[in-house]
């Protein structure tokens, strides 16, 4: 009788333990619902939601000049309000933030204004490249484009104020948050060398006289957090060494500290030594999503850091593009890309050609959800609100159009 006890006390044991480590159920993907196409002369490289409102930003092609724009539209396309950022020579918008006060910072770069004593002289038109708008593709990098400017817009689309900087040679922004002082910028220009990222912050007149650099000849910044003391945490890519820390794979993602002063603190670098790895995006909560390439196999990469900017959870799918990341609440994360193989943890998922797909992790790193967007040919943007679910902005065959998780 006591074998008999002690044997069925095991068997019990063996199957609740079975049951604790079992594999999670896998998810099933639900497909996003296309809401509208935008029109073919704007190229929105981001938006900003609130409710039903939904906010595009980005460059459209005027009479003259490329100009920033952003417009508010509701959950059917239907415009709100609209406005056009030129100041008479092309510029291009390429990231947008909102402040305390519920005005938006649009910035972007721009040419320098023409002085001349005879008739106005009009720039050269270039259109914009599509693939310019995308996640994963560089953004254009144009000669004449050698001043960052920031525009802030009232929630109503009234223009308030424009900032700008001269960088002296061709600048693009990549990413930018707002602080207690103003606003806080992060990009690329060209230097005599090649490519170094900036640091760019400002006041509530205007921006600070000179901007921290971070590199030289082969560094992008692309992505940055704030702390609460206004100190940085900015994100990027390098082939230099930076603050002493030496280059570890073929290319290294880099994290660095910037103080509230603009100095440069702490450096961490991707250790892969046969790797290209990049950070592309990031959130509040240091979610960041990124990219990673060894040989000819390339994988989107999701990563949640700690203050101290140590990993606490990574996942990473074979992927065509860089990851985008997002928050929806400090305990859950969205992550899109476009997946190139099967997903073993997604119910079916496999997809016979490139699809984009979004991920939604929890605190641990928890896969609790995904949405597929077959139509999606590249991802522009992520977003979340609670009246319209999950949005990506997206190019696909009818344009740059707008999906969502929530039927209307």
């Amino acid at each position: 009788m006591k074998k008999f006890l002690f044997f069925a006390l095991i068997t019990i044991f063996s199957l609740s333990t079975q049951a604790i480590y079992a594999a999670p159920k896998p998810v099933v993907a639900r497909t996003l619902t296309p809401m509208f196409t935008l029109a073919e002369n704007e190229k929105p490289v981001g938006f900003i939601v609130s409710g039903k409102t939904i906010s595009f930003f980005g460059t459209s092609l005027g009479a003259n000049t490329t100009d920033g724009f952003i417009k508010a539209v509701d959950e059917t396309g239907m415009t709100k309000w609209e406005s056009t950022l030129d100041s008479g020579v092309d510029e291009i918008a390429t990231v947008a933030t909102k402040n305390s006060a519920g005005d938006t910072w649009i910035v972007g770069s721009g040419a320098k204004p023409l002085i001349t004593e005879t008739a106005t002289v009009l720039p050269t038109i270039t259109a914009l490249n599509p693939d310019s708008i995308t996640a994963e593709a560089q953004l254009p990098m144009r000669n004449d484009l050698t001043q960052v400017i920031a525009w802030r817009v009232s929630s109503s689309g009234q223009l308030l104020q424009t900032l700008t900087y001269d960088m002296g040679s061709p600048v693009v922004v990549r990413a930018a948050i707002s602080t207690d002082f103003g606003i806080a910028v992060v990009g690329t220009y060209v230097t005599d060398q090649g490519n170094a990222g900036f640091v760019l912050q400002s006041s509530l007149n205007g921006f600070l006289s000179k901007p921290l650099s971070i590199g030289k000849n082969d560094t992008e910044l692309n992505a940055l957090s704030r702390n609460p003391d206004n100190s940085l945490i900015v994100f990027g890519s390098s082939t230099e060494i930076i603050s002493g820390k030496k280059l570890m794979g073929l290319r290294d993602g880099i994290i660095a500290n910037v103080s509230a002063t603009g100095k440069l603190g702490n450096v961490v670098r991707s250790s892969n030594s046969k790797s290209i790895r990049s950070w592309q995006s990031s959130t509040s909560n240091l979610v960041l999503g990124g990219s990673a390439t060894i040989g000819s196999k390339t994988e989107a990469v999701i990563t949640k850091f700690a203050q101290n900017l140590n990993p606490l959870w990574t996942t990473r799918f074979a992927s065509q593009t860089s990851a985008l990341t997002l928050d929806v609440t400090v305990n859950s994360h969205l992550m899109a890309f476009v997946s190139t193989s099967p997903i073993a943890t997604i119910a079916g998922w496999k997809p016979k050609s490139p699809t984009s797909i979004i991920l939604n992790f929890d605190s641990k790193g928890a896969l609790i959800g995904a949405y597929g967007a077959p139509t999606v040919l590249t991802p522009i943007a992520l977003g979340f609100s609670r009246d319209l679910g999950v949005l990506l902005l997206g190019v696909s065959a009818k344009g740059v159009s707008i999906f969502h998780s929530l039927p209307r």
